[in-house]
């Protein structure tokens, strides 16, 4: 499971010219509460059948819309144009946050705090900190992403390089990149399947790690980006191993479709990406052994957090219904459902059980990953993997045209990196 993304100019622009407009229109009957994913078709049916129980102990029955996975945001704005928004439907942070701030979502503050159906406390470290604006929690996280660095265990073994797990080091996969390049075929002995590892949060990471500072404090309502001189460090390594042809360039990060099928038929050491990955790798049964490592760390243990949810219109019609058909959602549905398809962890962690029930036995890819997924969710420093506010999307053209090449050794790194960041300084602050 990608995260997902959905266009928040359209869905916005719908919310805004249906606001105030009376009910949500979610509601249909005393003991009916709609919803909508962007999940797939087995995926959806599946959740359907976990909600089966739901209806019979508490009487409240669970009607899903129909949206498909590709056009989900024109679908979306389509209900709302027509106040026949679901009481609660998937939502990525970033669209949680920019609606939001409208007054367009329903607040669950007030219910969170009870913990009673859901428990803050067990939430995976960070996860919940994104979803709050003005001190209002206006989603509830649900799937999760991991990032790492899947590996060709095969060929660690013929290069004698021991494969990289839990607690290994920036020193270690550098030095890795280095020895696999060029070795039974490999053109880059790591490549880069997202462009995470070597964008400025990717780098932001080496930093924190290193016991310096993230690129900004917040992922919401940001105003000022630094470049700590840790991640200055962290980008003149990256300079030099691209330049060596150890590592993949950051704009391959952007192309990357090649990257996972050449990872599956064995001709890349090392691969970058999220845990959606494995399905590729599971569905292609390839004939070596595979293996997920977390993210590297330079001394301290550092992992990013990311998930989607779950929002509601402001307008919900009983509130109540919903926090329990939601809480039902987190503590067993999700069991239910990802331990049949194991597509992505909770961030809600008693939510996580099926999902790594559905990787055991699978062979030692599925449980390595399983034990790197627990590890990296329940690691308790997290930073971000994105920026949140509506400025965000523009920051990519900056990352094209300064960034990458300054990462690349294309051109000067520090001076590519200042000029970054005083040019993402200055979409933040709106001059």
């Amino acid at each position: 499971m990608r995260i997902h993304r959905i266009g928040v100019a359209a869905v916005a622009a719908a919310l805004l010219a249906s606001a105030g407009c009376g009910s949500s229109g979610g509601s249909h009957g005393a003991k009916t509460v709609t919803w909508m994913s962007w999940e797939t078709v087995q995926t959806n049916n599946a959740m359907d059948a976990a909600f089966g129980a739901f209806t019979t102990s508490t009487g409240i029955t669970l009607k899903r819309q129909e949206a498909p996975n590709a056009d989900y945001a024109q679908k979306l704005a389509s209900l709302i144009m027509s106040k026949k928004i679901p009481d609660f439907f998937w939502c990525s942070n970033t669209e949680e946050q920019t609606l939001a701030a409208q007054g367009l979502l329903y607040d669950w503050t007030a219910y969170a705090k009870k913990n009673q159906g859901i428990d803050l406390s067990k939430f995976s470290p960070g996860a919940l900190d994104s979803w709050y604006a003005k001190g209002k929690l206006y989603g509830i996280p649900t799937l999760a992403n991991t990032y790492g660095v899947f590996y060709n265990k095969a060929l660690f073994d013929k290069a004698h390089v021991k494969v990289p797990a839990a607690g290994w080091t920036y020193d270690e996969m550098f030095a890795d990149a280095a020895k696999l390049t060029g070795r039974n075929g490999a053109k880059q002995g790591l490549v880069t399947q997202w462009p995470l590892l070597t964008n400025p949060f990717g780098l932001s990471q080496y930093s924190v790690s290193a016991g310096g500072r993230p690129l900004a404090t917040t992922a919401t309502n940001v105003k000022q980006v630094t470049a700590d001189p840790k991640m200055l460090e962290a980008a003149q390594r990256y300079a030099t191993a691209i330049k060596a042809g150890q590592i993949t360039t950051p704009d391959y990060s952007y192309n990357s479709d090649p990257a996972i099928p050449a990872f599956a038929n064995g001709s890349v050491p090392m691969l970058f990406g999220g845990q959606w990955v494995a399905q590729t790798m599971v569905s292609s049964k390839p004939s070596f052994e595979w293996g997920y490592a977390p993210m590297p760390q330079v001394t301290k243990n550092v992992q990013f957090t990311e998930s989607n949810g779950v929002c509601s219109p402001a307008t919900l019609g009983d509130p109540d219904q919903v926090w329990k058909a939601v809480s039902y959602l987190e503590t067993n549905v999700f069991n239910e459902t990802m331990r049949k398809i194991p597509v992505a962890p909770i961030a809600y962690l008693p939510g996580s059980t099926g999902y790594f029930q559905g990787l055991a036995g699978q062979g030692p890819g599925p449980e390595s990953m399983a034990a790197t997924i627990k590890y990296e969710l329940n690691a308790p420093i997290k930073v971000q993997s994105a920026f949140l506010d509506g400025w965000a999307t523009k920051a990519t053209n900056i990352l094209m045209a300064d960034w990458n090449p300054a990462i690349a050794g294309k051109t000067d790194t520090a001076a590519g990196v200042a000029k970054t960041m005083k040019e993402i300084n200055a979409l933040a602050s709106g001059s």
